[in-house]
């Protein structure tokens, strides 16, 4: 009949309509799909030229790191390597104790990432109370061989089981000549170092181990330009109870020409690795 002729072409009809709606919608979300990618791709080539440009205008740091062999060794270069890896204009200068470069250390090293230097030298931690006296002073030997002393660069000591906020590392390039901040769970206490300071000085410092040390920092605390290291071509660390303060002193810094321009946030610590119980 008519009336279930004209029922077939309007189901039909309706059939059409919705498939041509489904095709293009589907083409449509391909097309936003491909576009939005796209649009992804640039944003990200971008930002990755931006950063890289951002990072050749700033100060490098030179982060030393004394190492020696030790079952958590790698994890704990491993977790620093981590925050490592987010903090432009970086170069890891990594000393061994040891009379070579190890395998292991290298391996790591080959697969980090970051931009680096592998040293070594043997400590004679049972001769003195300092256990990486010799590591530390070939960093600076290196630093003051291979970087001109006109470069725009920080040196920041780095332990290789400590935990850094990359907030610290913001800090550090504010540095310019020498720099100190609070260290969090150093020398006893919840946070050691300037507790007060103002206009770039500090007012007031927190020490509970030898609080007369001419600056009571962890080694976590501060850092020097390297144009003050070439000023002062014999300063070294030397083996002494206050091998941070003692270091400062050589570089002619003291409580109150350091650099402390904040002294709120703990953005270091000084954490310590448990030595495992291996049974097998």
């Amino acid at each position: 009949s008519d009336k279930m002729k004209i029922k077939y072409f309007s189901i039909c009809l309706v059939g059409m309509v919705v498939i041509g709606m489904l095709v293009l919608g589907q083409s449509w979300n391909v097309t936003f799909c491909k576009r939005s990618a796209d649009s992804d791709n640039k944003a990200t080539r971008i930002t990755g030229f931006e950063q890289k440009e951002k990072s050749e205008s700033l100060p490098i740091i030179y982060g030393i790191t004394s190492t020696y062999k030790r079952h958590v060794q790698i994890a704990e270069l491993t977790r620093l390597s981590q925050t490592l890896m987010h903090v432009p204009a970086f170069h890891w200068i990594l000393t061994e104790d040891s009379d070579s470069k190890t395998n292991l250390v290298a391996d790591f090293l080959s697969q980090s990432r970051l931009n680096y230097t592998h040293l070594f030298i043997k400590n004679n931690s049972s001769l003195g109370i300092v256990k990486d006296l010799n590591t530390r002073n070939n960093a600076l030997r290196w630093i003051r061989e291979n970087i001109p002393p006109s470069k725009d660069a920080i040196v920041y000591f780095m332990d290789d089981d400590n935990t850094y906020s990359l907030r610290v590392f913001e800090e550090i390039r504010k540095t310019k000549r020498g720099c100190a901040w609070p260290v969090g769970l150093a020398g006893g206490l919840l946070h050691e170092g300037p507790t007060e300071c103002k206009d770039g000085k500090a007012l007031q410092w927190k020490a509970r181990w030898w609080p007369q040390r001419t600056v009571p920092i962890d080694m976590a605390g501060f850092a020097v330009h390297v144009k003050v290291l070439f000023e002062n071509p014999t300063a070294n660390f030397t083996d002494r109870p206050d091998l941070e303060s003692g270091f400062l002193e050589s570089l002619g810094f003291n409580r109150d020409n350091i650099e402390v321009n904040y002294c709120k946030d703990v953005l270091a610590w000084h954490t310590q690795t448990k030595t495992p119980v291996i049974v097998e």
